[in-house]
Protein backbone atom coordinates (compact mmCIF):
# COMPACT_ATOMS: atom_id res chain seq x y z
CA UNK A 1 0.00 0.00 0.00
CA UNK A 2 2.95 2.40 1.16
CA UNK A 3 5.72 1.09 -0.98
CA UNK A 4 8.16 2.80 -3.36
CA UNK A 5 6.92 1.89 -6.93
CA UNK A 6 8.54 2.97 -10.32
CA UNK A 7 5.57 4.53 -11.24
CA UNK A 8 4.97 6.53 -8.29
CA UNK A 9 9.03 7.80 -8.26
CA UNK A 10 8.81 9.15 -11.99
CA UNK A 11 5.00 10.76 -11.60
CA UNK A 12 6.58 12.88 -8.05
CA UNK A 13 9.82 13.54 -9.99
CA UNK A 14 7.58 14.95 -13.01
CA UNK A 15 4.76 16.75 -10.52
CA UNK A 16 8.55 18.59 -8.57
CA UNK A 17 9.82 19.11 -11.87
CA UNK A 18 6.88 21.27 -13.42
CA UNK A 19 6.47 23.11 -10.19
CA UNK A 20 9.93 24.17 -10.15
CA UNK A 21 9.84 25.20 -13.70
CA UNK A 22 6.66 26.88 -13.07
CA UNK A 23 8.30 29.75 -10.71
CA UNK A 24 11.02 29.80 -12.84
CA UNK A 25 8.91 30.77 -15.62
CA UNK A 26 6.80 33.15 -13.56
CA UNK A 27 10.09 34.97 -12.36
CA UNK A 28 10.89 35.29 -15.98
CA UNK A 29 7.53 37.11 -16.27
CA UNK A 30 7.86 39.57 -13.17
CA UNK A 31 11.08 40.50 -14.25
CA UNK A 32 10.38 41.77 -17.74
CA UNK A 33 6.91 43.57 -16.56
CA UNK A 34 9.23 44.87 -13.81
CA UNK A 35 11.52 46.41 -16.70
CA UNK A 36 9.26 48.21 -18.40
CA UNK A 37 7.54 49.46 -15.71
CA UNK A 38 10.57 51.43 -14.00
CA UNK A 39 9.68 54.77 -15.00
CA UNK A 40 12.37 57.99 -14.58
CA UNK A 41 11.77 61.31 -13.00
CA UNK A 42 10.92 63.42 -15.96
CA UNK A 43 13.94 65.30 -17.06
CA UNK A 44 16.50 63.54 -15.41
CA UNK A 45 19.17 61.40 -17.15
CA UNK A 46 20.44 57.94 -16.39
CA UNK A 47 23.50 59.03 -14.57
CA UNK A 48 21.95 61.54 -12.71
CA UNK A 49 19.29 59.07 -11.65
CA UNK A 50 21.85 56.64 -10.12
CA UNK A 51 23.97 57.85 -7.98
CA UNK A 52 26.26 56.03 -5.86
CA UNK A 53 26.32 56.39 -2.35
CA UNK A 54 29.20 57.63 -0.32
CA UNK A 55 31.38 55.43 2.09
CA UNK A 56 31.72 56.69 5.75
CA UNK A 57 34.61 56.16 7.89
CA UNK A 58 33.31 54.76 11.24
CA UNK A 59 35.33 55.17 14.41
CA UNK A 60 34.44 53.13 17.62
CA UNK A 61 33.37 55.15 21.17
CA UNK A 62 36.09 54.72 23.83
CA UNK A 63 33.64 54.68 26.16
CA UNK A 64 30.84 52.82 25.13
CA UNK A 65 31.90 50.73 21.69
CA UNK A 66 29.63 51.73 19.33
CA UNK A 67 30.62 52.91 16.11
CA UNK A 68 29.35 56.16 14.94
CA UNK A 69 30.32 58.33 11.69
CA UNK A 70 33.91 59.95 12.28
CA UNK A 71 33.30 63.73 12.77
CA UNK A 72 29.71 63.28 13.53
CA UNK A 73 28.23 64.68 16.78
CA UNK A 74 26.04 61.87 18.11
CA UNK A 75 26.44 61.34 21.56
CA UNK A 76 25.45 57.71 23.86
CA UNK A 77 23.65 59.56 26.99
CA UNK A 78 27.14 59.02 29.10
CA UNK A 79 28.52 61.47 31.21
CA UNK A 80 32.22 60.65 30.03
CA UNK A 81 31.05 60.08 26.15
CA UNK A 82 33.74 62.06 23.89
CA UNK A 83 30.32 63.09 21.50
CA UNK A 84 28.28 64.84 24.14
CA UNK A 85 26.89 67.65 23.13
Amino acid sequence: MFGFSLSKLILTILVIGAVWYGFKWIGRLQNRSGARRRVRAPGASPSEQAQPLEAQDMVQCAVCGDYVAAGASVDCRRAECPYLR
